[in-house]
């Protein structure tokens, strides 16, 4: 066996005295029938203080000679009897369970395996934690882009059967649909290639920054002054022929 001081990780006192009372009791157990079942005993505290202190009864001076641990008198947070209880389910889960009046950090010190796994179960926890509700919001997401998707594709089907005289109805309806502006924009300057009636009306504003509202108007005033044949021109460009008597 490598001697403690020359081992690339040494084992602290408290650590090598914790295993060896674990491996003490299991081969009793295993070699005695019934070895210490229904007696009153705490024979993994026992064997620990044993291991670490030469005596398996412990004291106040042998509690304070603990790293991590702070054990006075007049604190009434446990009498040595708890002490040594807790002690007893604290070697036995191999730091799984660190009952009071034990401190939570001696788990870190004396079973620091169980404590690193603990460490890597909580995280790898919170990853898939993060993972389900990173899907879950990705999801919600994609659901929403794909309605508002559907509501400008609606928009633009609709304001293809748009004529200049009837833009401003559409206008009035898709502006308050949550549509974003861009989206708005390019619906309509790729409508108004449509029509010849509205390349010197919005020419001069084809590479300015115009609102749509006052396009919107632009258009409207202009059908006012617009021929009958002029509008029947744009009617005809229409896509759809079937609703119109030739």
């Amino acid at each position: 066996m490598i001697p403690r001081h020359r081992s690339l990780v040494p084992l602290s006192p408290e650590r090598q005295a914790a295993i060896k009372a674990i491996l003490y009791v299991e081969v009793k157990r295993e070699a005695v029938a019934g070895w210490k079942e229904g007696e009153d005993d705490i024979p993994y505290a026992r064997a620990f203080f044993r291991f670490l202190f030469g005596k398996s009864k412990v004291s106040g001076k042998m509690l304070n000679r603990i790293a991590g641990v702070f054990w006075d008198p007049k604190d009434r947070r446990g009498s040595l009897g708890q002490w040594e209880s807790a002690f007893d389910v604290f070697i036995r889960s191999e730091g799984r369970e660190c009952p009071l009046p034990l401190p939570s950090e001696l788990a870190n010190h004396i079973f620091p395996e169980f404590a690193f796994s603990h460490a890597d179960r909580r995280e790898k926890r919170r990853e898939r934690v993060h993972q389900v509700y990173t899907r879950q919001y990705q999801k919600q997401r994609n659901d929403e882009e794909q309605k508002y998707q559907a509501r400008v594709g609606q928009a633009d089907v609709e304001l293809a059967f748009q004529t200049p005289e009837t833009l401003r109805a559409w206008y009035q309806q898709w502006s308050q649909q949550d549509i974003r502006p861009d989206d708005l924009d390019t619906m309509f300057w790729q409508w108004s290639k449509r029509f010849p009636s509205l390349r010197d009306v919005l020419g001069w504003y084809a590479y300015g920054s115009e609102p749509l509202w006052r396009l919107v108007d632009e258009v409207s005033h202009s059908t006012m002054e617009m021929s009958a044949d002029v509008r029947a021109l744009d009617q005809w460009l229409l896509p759809n022929k079937l609703g119109l008597r030739l």
